[in-house]
């Protein structure tokens, strides 16, 4: 019985001591492991070509000589231009049609353009259907005389009286202080100039 005892007691003793020798402030703190390689980057690639000057999309046609040839009066004349881009959707996502006159190179006149010392309106009508358009380029009497050559045509050597028609997609509305610019209220090279277009 005594044996049991004692064995009891050394058994105890030995638990509190292992108890003891085991307390985790007494221990060191492992080594910290290996840091994990980073990934290897690859040489950066070769640069792209510049890509060329954006329009945002902007169509416009050449200089066109005026021909009256779809109605020809004393009073009224007009030009006909197909334009299959310009649609009724042309115009509900906001496209706008611009329309210029020249007689000479460097002298571009926003149309509708008035002359006040001849009797001339030059106007442009952008006529949109659901599937194509036209341009009518307008030449008209603005005291009800008749139109004088000099009046259609100008007046001297270099003389060569044109027409051209801008058309510019619609995009995003814009709110607030963004407002979209007025390109009717721009003249021609301001117009060409900011969509990086030939003169």
């Amino acid at each position: 019985m005594k044996t049991i005892i004692r064995f009891k007691y050394f058994f105890l003793s030995m638990i509190v001591a292992l108890a003891i020798g085991c307390n985790p402030e007494d221990g060191e703190d492992g080594a910290i492991g290996p840091q994990g390689e980073k990934g290897i980057q690859g040489a950066q690639g070769p640069q792209g070509e510049q890509g060329e000057k954006g329009t945002a999309n902007v169509m416009y046609s050449a200089w066109l000589d005026q021909d009256f040839s779809w109605i020809d009066n004393d009073k009224f004349k007009g030009m006909l231009v197909d334009e299959s881009r310009l649609t009724n959707d042309f115009f509900n996502q906001g496209g706008i049609a611009l329309g210029f006159f020249r007689f000479q190179e460097r002298v571009q006149e926003n149309l509708p353009y008035e002359s006040f010392n001849r009797n001339t309106r030059r106007s442009m009508t952008a006529i949109s259907f659901e599937d194509r358009g036209e341009v009518l380029f307008s030449l008209e009497s603005t005291d009800g005389t008749d139109l004088t050559e000099d009046e259609v045509n100008g007046v001297g050597a270099t003389i060569q009286a044109q027409f051209k028609y801008v058309l510019i997609p619609g995009g995003t509305l814009l709110t607030g202080r963004s407002q979209q610019l007025d390109f009717e209220k721009m003249t021609y090279y301001e117009v060409m100039d900011h969509f990086g277009l030939d003169y």
